[in-house]
């Protein structure tokens, strides 16, 4: 295993706990509400990716029960 190819691991690892995090997907439909409510997206943005993101926070869900 070369350090190189062992960085590149533990920098997926991480980028994918945070991805799976129930706390950043909240902030992250926080952060969609408002682009919502401040006019920044419309309806249809914000239903297209608010389902995207309950995907993820049911996902996480289900990772931390199989845990």
């Amino acid at each position: 295993m070369t350090f190189i190819g062992w960085v590149l691991r533990q920098v997926l690892a991480e980028a994918e706990r945070i991805h799976h995090d129930p706390a950043t997907i909240r902030a992250e439909l926080k952060e969609l509400e408002a682009g919502l409510t401040n006019g920044l997206i419309d309806e249809a943005e914000f239903d297209r990716r608010e389902d995207a993101l309950l995907d993820r926070l049911e996902e996480a869900r289900r990772r931390g029960a199989a845990r």
